[in-house]
């Protein structure tokens, strides 16, 4: 091919056409989007591909500049040619100049510094616009508004412009990247690229697009991510030319590839160059040229047939479906149930897709539904001083306060005469407000108990684990959707479920008290759960089994867990004092009866014996045999109280023979007495003088007479060393 003047003028008009034509599709899908045809509704998706669209036309603008420099450097070359053979006839002495090629100067500051300013132009409009895209969809996710993700009604209308200018981009671009292969024409391929984008851009909307016909939005949310990270990686890829670009080795007379010009895209424009870089793949794998040989050529030949057999046998396949053991499926036409009953094990035949689908569940397996906060790394022992990890806050049972403090004397003296609740600022609640009357009604339906009553908080962790019940496929996928919004976890059917079965667990919690929910007592707190939740669930006709109902956590809200372990010490050692109690009235009682077994018949005749003895009825000789009959069974038990009476006895045995004694003694003194009472005396006289003078001092004077004698005489007696002996208390002083 000639690469002259007009070559370029060609290429500078493809070049103007495709300006038009994405210029034309970006500008149709931002009206469309924006709602602007009158009665169509607005769609996000397709405000983010026109946003694609409008980069495409920095692309073909430069390139319509460079192709007509290109036009107008031969031109120039032309004329300067016709100038060089009219000044060789005339003999001129003027001669071109090689500085005065303003245009080949033009065209070659085109190359160094407009194609790269249009590349990075490019590279900045697309990751600025990516960027607000995410953000725009971050700031919807925040908010969780599904209707701020706005989506057109007019689906047959967006699928048909959609589908069209996909068509019709991608068949430029066939063209263009055709005429690339030319050496004049190869700057064409960053166009042809860029075109070729814009089928893959509105091909994948009108996909999602699509899949709203069955009520499927997850598709087209997709694509709403997909395609500002679309544009990430191709600004990406762009930067990456750039650089490259910087480094590459010139060659004199090449033409330079601009960096927009992309080589993922280029090979999608141009798939026959995907097929040589296979080859030459292969080829290179084998270490041979193994796509000229026969084979290869067979194969080559035999592949539409050998195509044509794949589809039939995929067809036939697709209407065969093996259902296993555990599972069971149902027939779908276009998203509707057909074909009668529920198939279980087995084949199922249908027709193929799209016709027919098959949509096959598993019954046996268990499904795990969090109905509560979970914790992060839950330890192997609770703790209720410390606060669980989660990654929000846990939302708080109400429970009926502990029985204990259910009804405190407070209470009872705000109350007046009548009974009523006092009123004033310490009142119950009922009484602070005029409209509690219907919150009070309101909390007794719901829970059973009046509002002004005690309440509790309590912070649980629960699991439910379900199944698909045996013979509940079509309850199951009547009862709700599987749809799963925009960042969130749970489909609508987990949604609904986990609604249901919280209702019930907020309505028995709240009749129970925080002792019946948190402490291991006659209750089964998990079984009344299951029950309830199950019956419910049959109610709305879910077609759920509930396996298990689990609690791994259950502790008073927030930290009040730590004045239950102080109560729980208090009442371990409570129960400690109570034993230590118990085994000292064990050791007394053994000590004083010596045999347990007779104490309750012994403690029975205690009692009996105080009321006899307290009745003023009753004879002394009943209260005696009552006696007696306790003194016999203290005997047979054998303990203390048996030896005290039996040495009672023997006391009052001694006592009494002594007595008699002194009574004898007495009567043999008196018949003496009687006999000589002065002799008697006399004797009695001595005996006590000797008894109490034994053991003192006596000093005689003899034959002096006692008027003629004054006697002064200190009587100290210095005791001995060894003596022990104390001095009396009359001894040492004077007697006269």
């Amino acid at each position: 091919m000639r690469i002259d003047h007009h070559a370029y003028r060609k290429a500078t008009r493809v070049a103007g056409f495709g300006f038009g034509l994405q210029a034309l599709a970006a500008v149709t899908i931002l009206v469309f989007a924006l709602g602007l045809f009158g009665s169509l509704a607005q769609d996000l998706v397709l405000g983010f591909a026109a946003i694609y669209l409008f980069g495409g036309l920095f692309v073909w603008l430069s390139l319509i500049a460079v192709f007509y420099q290109h036009t107008q450097e031969r031109l120039e070359s032309l004329e300067e040619d016709e100038l060089a053979a009219e000044q060789a006839t005339t003999g001129s002495l003027f001669a071109a100049r090689e500085h005065e090629k303003v245009a080949a100067r033009r065209l070659r500051l085109m190359h160094k510094l407009l194609m790269p300013a249009v590349s990075l132009l490019v590279v900045a409009y697309l990751s600025l616009a990516a960027w607000g895209m995410l953000r725009y969809l971050g700031q919807l996710d925040a908010l969780a508004g599904e209707g701020d993700f706005v989506l057109t009604g007019a689906l047959g209308w967006a699928v048909a412009i959609c589908l069209a200018f996909a068509a019709v981009c991608f068949v430029v671009s066939r063209f263009v990247a055709g005429m690339a292969k030319q050496t004049a024409w190869q700057n064409l391929r960053g166009g042809a690229g860029y075109m070729v984008g814009n089928a893959i851009v509105l091909m994948a909307v009108a996909v999602g697009i699509i899949f709203r016909y069955f009520e499927n939005d997850q598709v087209i949310g997709f694509m709403a991510y997909a395609i500002p990270l679309g544009m990430i990686f191709l600004a990406f890829e762009i930067v990456l030319n750039f650089i490259l670009n910087l480094y590459r080795p010139r060659i004199p007379g090449e033409v330079r590839r601009p960096a927009f010009d992309s080589r993922v895209l280029s090979l999608l424009s141009a798939p026959d160059a995907l097929v040589k870089s296979i080859n030459d793949a292969v080829n290179y794998q084998f270490g041979f040229d193994i796509t000229s040989s026969w084979g290869y050529q067979l194969l080559l030949r035999s592949f539409a047939w050998l195509l044509a057999f794949g589809v039939i046998a995929i067809v036939v396949l697709d209407t065969m479906v093996v259902v296993e053991p555990h599972q069971q499926a149902l027939k779908l036409s276009w998203g509707r149930v057909v074909g009668g009953d529920v198939h279980r094990s087995g084949i199922m035949w249908k027709w193929p897709w799209p016709v027919q689908s098959a949509a096959i569940y598993d019954v046996s397996r268990i499904r795990e539904l969090p109905l509560t906060i979970q914790r992060i790394n839950p330890p192997d022992v609770d703790d209720w001083s410390q606060a669980p990890r989660t990654e929000a806050q846990i939302e708080a049972f109400l429970v009926s306060a502990s029985r204990s403090t259910a009804a405190t004397p407070d209470r009872e003296q705000d109350r007046g005469a009548d009974g009523s609740p006092a009123a004033g600022p310490d009142a119950p609640f009922e009484q602070q407000s005029p409209a509690s009357t219907d919150q009070a009604e309101a909390s007794k339906e719901l829970t059973g108990k009046p509002l002004g009553e005690l309440f509790s908080l309590v912070d649980a962790e629960i699991t439910l684990q379900y199944r698909i019940k045996p013979d509940g496929l079509r309850d199951y996928l009547n009862f709700t959707t599987e749809f799963r919004g925009r960042r969130q976890r749970l489909t609508m059917r987990d949604r609904a479920l986990k609604a249901l079965a919280l209702r019930e667990i907020t309505q028995h919690l709240s009749r129970l008290s925080m002792e019946e929910v948190i402490s291991r007592g006659d209750t089964n707190l998990a079984r009344q759960l299951h029950d309830r939740i199950q019956s419910t669930f049959d109610k709305h006709e879910t077609g759920v089994l509930v396996v298990a109902v689990n609690l791994p956590m259950l502790r008073p809200s927030g930290n009040a867990g730590t004045y239950f372990e102080e109560f729980a010490i208090a009442k371990h050692q409570r129960r400690e004092t109570v034993a230590e109690m118990k085994a000292e009235e064990a050791r007394t009682f053994m000590i004083l009866l010596g045999d347990l077994n007779w104490r309750d018949e012994i403690l029975a005749q205690f009692d009996t014996w105080d009321q006899l003895r307290r009745d003023p009825d009753v004879d002394a000789d009943t209260v005696l045999e009552q006696r007696l009959v306790i003194e016999r069974l203290l005997a047979e038990a054998g303990g203390d109280l048996s030896h005290q009476i039996d040495r009672a006895e023997a006391a009052r045995w001694v006592t009494l023979m002594e007595a008699r004694a002194k009574a004898f003694k007495h009567q043999g003194k008196l018949a003496s007495y009687r006999a000589a009472p002065e002799l008697f005396m006399q004797r009695e006289i001595m005996k006590v003088l000797s008894q109490t003078l034994a053991n003192r001092r006596k000093y005689f004077v003899i034959g002096v007479d006692p008027d003629r004698i004054n006697v002064n005489i200190d009587f100290q007696d210095m005791p001995s060393l060894f003596t022990t002996t104390r001095l009396g208390a009359d001894e040492g002083k004077s007697n006269q």
